[in-house]
């Protein structure tokens, strides 16, 4: 009641004054964080107020221009950790994420991106205890839909350090998209993308597997955990062939890079290769399809050049030939058509 109380108030200011967003101006001329959320709170509430019809080209165009002006002030300002927390203190999230998570405008979106990352890098706790979880909602769309390989990374910036131990944020994820969006996108993205998405993919991965092998009731934190986790069914459902599928794929289109001796290459895919072997491995027995894949992985994994660069990151290269014999084992030479 009080948020649209507010939101009256701003609009019946503007209508009184018969402003327009360029020519908005605070009660108070100090450009301090209080100063530019006031700014584009104003802005925002006017390009939610209807234009009359002969001005809406003239207006609408310099709203936004406004707006980003400010946010890239507020962004200045948030590089100062201080400031972080006073955003939060003055409801900076309700006046200024909220309402412009809905403007058509990429590069308000950029901005809006952008602040965020700041948060949950300066305060993570707080921002994920603050932040609206619909916001993840506008995360998966811009990486799933926009062409704008930018926005994308930032967007997969923020779910890097909003999604790893927090269930029910992955939980909303796999309700509303699964994981299908983030296999028919990989194909669209640079390789620093790709290595920070499989990063992501395994960090989640990693997690399942302690709350699977942690089950004991005497430990209530980890049988909470894992309880909830139950519940939502992200354990069951990393076991489905259509999860395998999707890693499967993953692994075809990153054969090629694995001729870059980047040092994240090879630490990316066998920890993948690892972490997915309690969930997958079953799925791909007798499959042409994964035999072809892993027979690829294996030549990269034995080659002298990749071991001596696992050795140097500090990887247990008996450990590493054990997950590669048991790919092996598995998903051997009498195989037959798949799907």
């Amino acid at each position: 009641m009080a948020e649209k109380t507010n939101k009256q108030t701003i609009r019946a200011k503007i209508k009184e004054n018969s402003i327009r967003a360029q020519d908005i101006v605070s009660f108070t001329e100090d450009k301090n964080i209080e100063y530019v959320v006031e700014k584009i709170e104003l802005l925002t509430a006017l390009e939610e107020t209807p234009l009359k019809e002969n001005t809406a080209t003239i207006n609408a165009e310099p709203n936004y221009d406004e707006t980003v002006k400010k946010l890239e002030d507020l962004i200045d300002l948030l590089k100062i950790p201080k400031n972080v927390h006073k955003f939060f203190n003055i409801t900076g999230v309700r006046r200024v994420i909220t309402p412009i998570v809905g403007i058509n405008s990429e590069r308000v979106q950029k901005q809006l991106l952008m602040i965020i990352k700041i948060l949950f890098n300066v305060a993570p706790a707080r921002t994920t205890a603050l932040i609206p979880i619909s916001i993840v909602d506008k995360l998966l769309d811009i990486f799933e839909h926009d062409n704008n390989l930018a926005l994308k990374n930032h967007a997969l910036d923020i779910m890097y350090v909003w999604l790893p131990n927090n269930p029910r944020v992955q939980a909303r994820v796999m309700k509303l998209k699964g994981l299908e969006p983030f296999y028919d996108q990989i194909s669209k993205l640079d390789a620093t993308v790709i290595y920070s998405l499989l990063d992501l993919f395994n960090k989640i991965l990693e997690e399942h597997l302690t709350v699977r092998d942690y089950n004991s009731q005497k430990n209530k934190d980890v049988y909470t955990k894992r309880k909830l986790y139950e519940k939502i069914g992200l354990i069951e459902r990393m076991s489905t062939q259509t999860v395998c599928n999707g890693i499967l794929n993953i692994f075809e289109l990153i054969l090629p890079l694995t001729d870059n001796m980047n040092e994240r290459v090879p630490k990316i895919i066998i920890n993948l290769m690892k972490n997915i072997k309690p969930f997958c491995l079953k799925n791909y027995n007798r499959k042409t399809r994964a035999h072809k894949v892993f027979e690829e992985l294996n030549k990269y994994f034995t080659n002298a050049d990749t071991m001596a660069l696992l050795h140097k990151l500090g990887f247990n290269l008996t450990e590493v030939k054990t997950i590669l014999e048991d790919y092996s084992k598995k998903i051997d030479d009498d195989v037959r058509d798949e799907f």
